[in-house]
């Protein structure tokens, strides 16, 4: 099993980019019902839907980019209330400048964004390094990462593979479905 280290992911540092983010974000959130969907293809066993691991890593990520997308719908609130003078402070996975002047609630949600952004990176390997176990959660698995991926930017780059390369979040899940689809279509014939 090809398994994924983070090593280190930009958050999103602009407003742009937090926005872009977050529109992604609502798409993978609205993506929900299509999982479910893809749960009961293939599968007439319920037992074996609910054994599969996958889908309790599929819903740790989309509840840690949920917290993501609270975390930086607040700080694109406090972007429009505070003056700029108040929000000075930034917090990144690199480097963190506070300015005691500046409003405490900046302050709190510089650290909750890069927190909650750290949370979701964590989960997104944990999802991508998961071996489904059944063909529903395979397609439980293709289907969320296409959902919550509307534009290229949504998952991690530059993990550290396990031949020391940095790779991006694809080839991680392609090695891991490579592995095991040979042997769940053994089970379905």
């Amino acid at each position: 099993m090809t398994q994924a280290d983070r090593v280190h992911s930009t958050p999103p540092t602009n407003t742009s980019s937090r926005r872009k983010f977050l529109a992604q974000a609502a798409a993978a959130v609205a993506g929900g019902a299509a999982i479910r969907a893809a749960l009961t293809l293939g599968e007439a066993n319920a037992s074996e839907r609910v054994q599969d691991p996958i889908l309790a890593a599929i819903e740790a990520h989309r509840t840690a980019r949920a917290a993501l997308v609270a975390a930086v719908d607040w700080h694109s609130a406090l972007e429009r209330e505070l003056p700029k003078d108040k929000r000075r402070s930034f917090v990144t996975v690199w480097d963190q400048t506070i300015v005691e002047t500046d409003d405490p609630r900046w302050i709190d949600c510089e650290f909750t964004v890069i927190r909650c952004h750290s949370a979701e990176t964590e989960a997104a390997c944990t999802l991508i390094s998961i071996l489904p176990t059944t063909m529903a959660g395979v397609a439980a698995l293709l289907r969320y990462t296409v959902d919550a991926d509307t534009d290229g930017e949504g998952w991690p780059r530059g993990l550290q593979s396990d031949d020391g390369k940095s790779r991006d979040w694809q080839h991680f899940l392609i090695a891991n479905l490579a592995e095991i689809i040979p042997a769940l279509s053994n089970e379905c014939a």
